[in-house]
Order: C-alpha cells, then sequence, then structure tokens
C-alpha cells in the first residue's frame, strides 16, 4: 500500500503517511469476509422467501405441490447461492481492478510530473478521477499540478523581462512567484524552485550590471566584485571579467601617473590596493613587477647621474679654482718715448662668480729673454660666471715693438 501524495509505501493500521504527514486515503475492498456476509445475508433472504411460501400454505393441494418439488427447491437455492457468489466474485475483480487502474494512473503521473512533463500528469489524474471521482487525494493531486502550472507560466513571464532588459518589472514578477511558493515543500516543486534561484540570480546580475556602468574608483569596483564572487554562471563570469579589467585599467592609469612623479612607492601602493581585490590577478602582478623594474632603473640611473654630478663638481671646482680665469685678448702699444702699454680681455670660465682678479703681464724680447714682469688688476672687481674682464697697464723702457706679452698666473677669489 502506497501514499498517494509520495509514493511510500505504509502499514495497513496507518493513519498519516511517516514521510509527508498526509492523511492516508484507502479504498476498501471486498474480502473473504465480506464474502461470507454477502452469502448469509443472501442464504437469509431465501430463508426469508421459503417462510414466506410456508407461511401463504391454505390447501391441501399446495401441500402437495410443495410434496411434489422434491428437489426442486433445494436446487433452486443452490443455484441462487452460486449466481451470488459469482456475482460478488465479478464485482470484486471489477472494483480491484478499477483500484489498481487509479493506483497506476497516479504513480504514472507522479512520475510525468517530477519529470516536468505537467499536462500529462494533468491528464493521467483526470482519468483517475473519471474511474473515482470522490477520491479526494487524486483531486488534490490535480489542484498541485494546476498551481505548478500557474507558477510555470509567471515564471517564462518573468524570464520574458529580463531578456528585454525590463528589470523592476521582472523583480515585481519574482517577488510574487516567492509568495505563491508559500511553504510548498513537494518534490513537484523542485525543478520550478530551482528556476526561482535561477532567476533570481539572473535579475541580481542584470541590476549589478547596471550598478558597475556608474563605478569610477577601485573600491566600488571592489565590492561589487565580492559580492559576484558569489555568484555562478556564465553572466556572472562575464562580469565578473569586465570588473576586473576595470580595475585593471583604473589602476594602470595612476600608476602611471605617479611613476611620472617617479613616486614608486605611491604607485606599488596603488596595486597592491587593487589586489587586495582581484587577488592574483595576473596583469595587476605584471605591472607590480614593471614598477619595481622602472624603480630599480631609476635608482641606478639616479645613482649614475648623482655620479656624473660628482665628478662634474669635482672638474668645475678644479676648474674654479685652477682655470676661472681665460684671456681672450691682449692688445700692445709702443709710444714714442719707447713705453709698451698693454690692453687684456679675459673672461670668467668658473661656474661661479669671482672677485678680486689679478694677473701677471710678461713681455719676452724677439729670442724668448723676458724684458718685464709685473702684476696687473682687473676690472671689474666683481665678475659673474661667463662674464668678460679687463685690465690695462704700462710697461716703460720697451723700445721695441718686435715683443711677445704673456698673461699668467691669474689670482682671484670665488664667491
Amino acid at each position: 500500500m502506497y501514499c498517494h501524495h509520495c509514493v511510500r509505501s505504509y502499514a495497513e493500521d496507518a493513519r498519516y503517511c511517516s514521510q509527508c504527514g498526509r492523511r492516508l486515503h484507502s479504498h476498501r475492498i471486498i474480502e473473504t469476509a465480506d464474502w461470507e456476509e454477502a452469502l448469509s445475508e443472501g442464504a437469509a433472504s431465501l430463508e426469508l422467501a421459503e417462510e414466506a411460501v410456508i407461511a401463504g400454505r391454505t390447501t391441501p393441494s399446495a401441500v402437495q405441490g410443495k410434496q411434489g418439488l422434491g428437489w426442486t427447491v433445494p436446487l433452486a437455492l443452490a443455484g441462487l447461492a452460486f449466481v451470488a457468489i459469482m456475482a460478488v466474485i465479478l464485482y470484486y475483480q471489477y472494483e480491484k481492478g478499477v483500484n489498481e487502474t487509479v493506483l497506476r494512473l497516479q504513480s504514472e503521473a507522479r512520475t510525468a510530473a517530477l519529470s516536468g512533463e505537467y499536462i500529462v500528469a494533468l491528464e493521467k489524474l483526470e482519468d483517475a478521477l473519471e474511474a473515482r471521482p470522490a477520491f479526494k487525494a487524486l483531486a488534490a493531486d490535480v489542484e498541485i499540478i494546476q498551481h505548478v502550472l500557474e507558477l510555470e507560466r509567471m515564471t517564462g513571464q518573468i524570464e520574458t523581462r529580463l531578456s528585454i532588459g525590463m528589470i523592476d518589472e521582472a523583480e515585481t514578477g519574482l517577488n510574487r512567484l516567492k509568495t505563491e511558493f508559500g511553504g510548498h515543500k513537494e518534490p513537484i516543486y523542485d525543478k520550478l524552485r530551482e528556476k526561482l534561484d535561477e532567476l533570481n540570480m539572473k535579475l541580481t546580475l542584470q541590476k549589478l550590471t547596471k550598478e558597475y556602468e556608474a563605478l569610477t574608483t577601485v573600491k566600488e569596483l571592489g565590492e561589487m566584485l565580492n559580492v559576484v564572487n558569489g555568484l555562478i554562471g556564465e553572466e556572472a563570469a562575464e562580469l565578473r571579467g569586465q570588473i576586473i579589467v576595470s580595475i585593471q585599467d583604473i589602476t594602470a592609469r595612476e600608476v602611471e601617473q605617479l611613476l611620472a612623479r617617479k613616486n614608486f612607492t605611491g604607485a606599488t601602493a596603488a596595486v597592491n590596493r587593487s589586489l587586495a581585490w582581484a587577488r592574483e590577478d595576473k596583469e595587476l602582478l605584471a605591472l607590480l613587477n614593471k614598477i619595481k623594474d622602472e624603480q630599480t632603473r631609476y635608482e641606478r640611473l639616479e645613482q649614475q647621474r648623482i655620479e656624473q654630478a660628482m665628478q662634474r663638481a669635482a672638474e668645475e671646482d678644479l676648474i674654479n679654482r685652477t682655470s676661472a680665469v681665460e684671456v681672450v685678448s691682449v692688445e700692445k702699444t709702443l709710444d714714442e718715448f719707447g713705453d709698451l702699454t698693454i690692453e687684456g680681455t679675459l673672461k670668467n670660465i668658473a661656474t661661479r662668480a669671482i672677485y678680486s682678479v689679478v694677473v701677471e703681464v710678461i713681455v719676452q724680447s724677439k729670442d724668448g729673454a723676458v724684458l718685464s714682469r709685473g702684476k696687473a688688476t682687473v676690472t671689474p672687481e666683481y665678475i659673474e660666471a661667463g662674464e668678460q674682464m679687463t685690465f690695462t697697464t704700462t710697461v716703460y723702457g720697451i723700445y721695441s715693438e718686435d715683443t711677445t706679452v704673456v698673461v699668467d698666473k691669474a689670482e682671484w677669489y670665488l664667491d
């Protein structure tokens, strides 16, 4: 014997199903004891008929008729008893066959319903109800399948609305669908419950996709990524990829700006913040390695620059201290008294200003002999780097133009 709701077997004396808790509906089938009762009732009616015949006896001819019957009455009674027994047996077989057919149709309807073939299940239940219209379990099953068909229709409407982007309408329908499910725990609702979860996920993804388009910071995108990571399916994977790409793009732009300012610490921190949301992302890890390489290269170039600067500074310092004054031109004029006037133009080739410059002026003869040696003070007193200065001095008693003037051993002070 099986429950008509969950098809679980039960004991003959059970009144409620141990699986689903529904009240069990049983059909009484005429058993052997019933046959005996029916036969007893048939025999009793025959006896009553016989008594009526005896009671109606009024004439000797009737007695003679009775005596003349002999074995006719017992044979007739035996025939009636046989006919009654056969009728009971045939009725029992017929009722048993109907019950078996109804139970089979109900079982097949249940199998079809669990497979999602609700129309087929409904047709089988209607056939069973035609045979047993008073069977309440069949009517209850029909009601459940009709409810499932209505939920399936609502599910199709919601799916259509989601497919054309009617998010608000789909959400309203989904909330109503959840209410219609109520406390139904029957297995027939399992497929629809899975569909409900699927639609709920699709609605969530569409709402997230709409919100995603307005996000502009890594933090906002990361918080959404945490939500999407809890969803499954191709659409969730696609949205997850879009969010990660946006995080990568925003991070790359920020890093580029920071690297332009040689802010390697800030660039590294920006990538690490993004990696906190998109863990182990290859693009972000590659960007982090790029920052490290840029920092290493910059530090190497900076070290070279510092070394070169130190070298240039040393060279400049050497020039400033040993070769700050460069002779631009020297002109000499011999007057009628034999005196030689020398005018020189000098230049400050140091990298710093110099002041109080004094040069030594040597006059040599044609054969290189020193005719005169003296010092001359240049003007102006203070000379900026790159500026020129001049001096004028007179050497007496030279008497010859065939001489050479050498400006040597300049002395100065660095500013």
